[in-house]
């Protein structure tokens, strides 16, 4: 791989950056992100006086209408993480302003040099070289780059951690808790960041995903993987001292957190009674706790954690309905098809045929 190349390619502005530029020169201003879509339908981009129109303003209320309730936008994978990958990196891009927004993934920000503002609910981060900040779902944040930093962004569906991190979920690190209360805690906001100073290897490893994403080798979504897995437990391994939480609301306890990890790994066969022996807890208490430290029933978290996984199985790989069916531990296929649709507001086959790589998504201009 040259990842000369890739980090020259990333200091160097592309023409989405080029465009942002132009206009931030003309107006002082970060080009928003809407704009700078409605600028590239255009055949002169660079003609800033179409964005004062009533075509420009139609145009990015029918956008918004596609990415959720702007500007509260809940961002969902199936749009940003392509069919049959785990996770995706791209370049967070200079002179362009991103709207605050939350995803149904975790995102990680990687500032390779510079530096980036990031405000993550109300309270506001100074990201710089060698920060990594990782963003959990459901948490609204916003991320402005200064114009001479290389900053990468990291997207990862939740269901990864169980099937691709499933040794990192069971490694007992401040790393694994965190991501485990962050799937399950009713009302978790924090984010958090490892402070990796002037680190040589983690950029040349940041760099190797980039140019894996770049370059689309084939296997590279199984490369980017393999990284990841190396990505996370050299975090732990040389700067779980340099962690800081941000202020948001707290997850759960200690054990709490053990107990979800213990049902993430056995959710096709975990039972309440079967829990709570595990843990020497009786069944009435455990069910007290995890309603009250969650804000579910043990019955719908398995049933998330299933469905969750149900939607990966049917959007990235071949297997038939009654295969995923089985998989994901439902005996009854008709149980498994209603409670398939009741979350999804499709059925199985329906979501398969949507949503598979044979079939990406793509947003239909109007």
């Amino acid at each position: 791989m040259q990842l000369d190349k890739t980090y020259a390619r990333l200091t160097t502005l592309d023409e989405e950056e080029q465009l942002g530029y132009a206009y931030f020169l003309e107006t002082n201003k970060y080009l928003d992100c809407l704009d700078l879509i409605y600028l590239q339908q255009q055949d002169n981009p660079r003609d800033f006086s179409v964005l004062k129109g009533t075509d420009a303003d139609a145009y990015k209320k029918w956008l918004t209408s596609k990415l959720g309730d702007y500007p509260s936008a809940i961002l969902r994978e199936y749009l940003f993480i392509s069919p049959g990958a785990n996770s995706e990196v791209q370049r967070v891009p200079r002179y362009i302003d991103i709207f605050a927004h939350s995803h149904d993934f975790f995102e990680i920000v990687c500032t390779i040099r510079g530096q980036c503002l990031h405000q993550v609910d109300e309270e506001t981060i100074l990201v710089g070289q060698g920060d990594v900040t990782i963003i959990p779902p459901n948490v609204r944040h916003y991320l402005r780059t200064e114009p001479d930093s290389v900053t990468l962004n990291i997207k990862i569906r939740k269901t990864t951690f169980d099937s691709v991190f499933s040794v990192l979920m069971r490694s007992g690190t401040a790393l694994s808790a965190y991501f485990a209360q962050t799937l399950y805690a009713k009302h978790y906001r924090n984010s958090l960041t490892f402070h990796c100073g002037q680190d040589a290897f983690l950029p040349e490893l940041l760099l190797c995903m980039m140019t894996q994403q770049l370059e689309k080798k084939r296997h590279y979504n199984h490369m980017l993987d393999g990284l990841l897995a190396a990505f996370f437990p050299y975090l732990v391994q040389n700067y779980e001292h340099t962690i800081d939480f941000s202020s948001g609301d707290q997850g759960v306890d200690e054990r709490m957190t053990a107990i979800e990890n213990y049902v993430r790994q056995n959710y096709r066969t975990a039972t309440l009674s079967g829990t709570a022996e595990h843990f020497h807890l009786s069944p009435a208490y455990l069910s007290t706790m995890i309603k009250k430290q969650t804000g579910f029933t043990f019955s719908s978290i398995i049933q998330k954690i299933r469905m969750e996984h149900a939607t990966q199985l049917l959007s990235q790989t071949p297997m038939k309905v009654e295969q995923v069916c089985e998989h994901v531990g439902y005996q009854d296929p008709t149980q498994f098809i209603r409670t398939f649709k009741k979350y999804y507001s499709l059925t199985p086959l329906q979501y398969k045929n949507k949503y598979s790589p044979a079939k990406p998504v793509v947003l239909e201009q109007p």
